[in-house]
């Protein structure tokens, strides 16, 4: 990924933690005095005043030149390089380099202590002098300094009076990571949407994208209503009616299943009777006298034929002692 310009990291027009809007051109530069010699070259009078044609050509040169190695240095924090002074001695040109203070405290470190050496060894470098030599009809190049001025910012706390979020409602500044970012309400404030929907900082303040489903919604601005969906009162009507017609379906069936025990109880005690009196009545098998608790007396008679019948007179018994 492509890190962020410093301007592009203090110029976000809608974002969830943006990085805070700044005046990039109020902020101070970290500096540095650079003065070259260019050696047998004649020093021409127009080159007093820096306007002038010669001036001008013989500067745009150098600059070009200059630039491309100043960059080098630290691509992301370099902002220009240019020539304020032309003297004698050949010809000296005294030049000024600066670079920006990003927001991130690990580059300001690295452009307060570090930078200096990176570009000194950088223009110290005979390869990369014989390229501006070569630009100037290889005419001998040499470093005659390279001075940092005091640095103005010491560390990202130093950047809060150029902070500035008031192009974004309800954003305050604050240290995240080690830079500076304008935290909208989502992030100070997560209760924002009452964990119902997910908040969105926009420049005008805080949107909730709120929570649906068919079974429940989640509105307004805050999500902080609640109503049920469709689907809800689908899955309670449709389960109603199941539990119904279930209910009716096992009332007929207990009918039903009553219903026939009690005929065949009735079938079946019906034949346990008859069949007890079929046994005691109409039982042949057994050969013999049945008195059924009668004592009975026989009496004979005597037909013309010669055949006698004897008949038998029931007597009643006296069961009782």
């Amino acid at each position: 990924m492509v890190p962020l310009s410093p301007e592009q990291q203090f110029t976000t027009p809608q974002c969830e933690d943006c990085h805070c809007v700044r005046d990039t051109g109020a902020i101070p530069t970290r500096k540095a005095n650079l003065t070259l010699e260019i050696v047998n070259i004649h020093f021409l009078p127009a080159f007093n005043n820096l306007n002038s044609p010669q001036s001008l050509e013989f500067i745009t040169t150098l600059e070009r030149e200059l630039e491309a190695l100043c960059k080098e240095a630290d691509p992301q924090t370099f902002k220009k390089v240019q020539v304020i002074k032309l003297t004698q001695g050949s010809v000296v040109a005294e030049s000024v380099v600066e670079y920006i203070y990003p927001n991130n405290e690990t580059q300001i470190q690295f452009v307060n202590t570090q930078l200096d050496g990176v570009l000194r060894d950088i223009l110290n470098n005979t390869s990369n002098l014989n390229k501006i030599s070569q630009a100037f009809n290889n005419s001998e190049v040499q470093l005659n300094g390279l001075t940092f001025q005091t640095p103005e910012i010491t560390n990202i706390t130093d950047l809060e009076h150029y902070v500035n979020c008031s192009q974004f409602a309800n954003y305050t500044a604050d240290i995240v990571s080690g830079q500076w970012q304008c935290a909208g309400p989502c992030k100070t404030n997560p209760d924002y949407c009452h964990q119902h929907g997910e908040c969105h900082n926009d420049i005008l303040g805080p949107t909730c994208r709120c929570y649906k489903s068919s079974l429940e919604q989640f509105y307004g601005p805050q999500c902080d209503l609640f109503r049920r969906g469709p689907g809800f009162y689908g899955v309670l009507f449709g389960s109603l009616t199941a539990a119904l017609l279930l209910l009716i379906i096992i009332v007929i069936a207990v009918i039903v299943k009553k219903k026939h025990m009690g005929i065949w109880k009735i079938d079946n005690s019906y034949h346990r009777r008859r069949s007890a009196f079929e046994e005691d009545f109409f039982d042949f098998s057994v050969t013999g006298d049945h008195n059924l608790g009668f004592a009975a007396s026989s009496t004979s008679i005597n037909f013309d034929n010669q055949m006698q019948v004897t008949t038998k007179h029931p007597e009643v018994w006296n069961i009782n002692p």
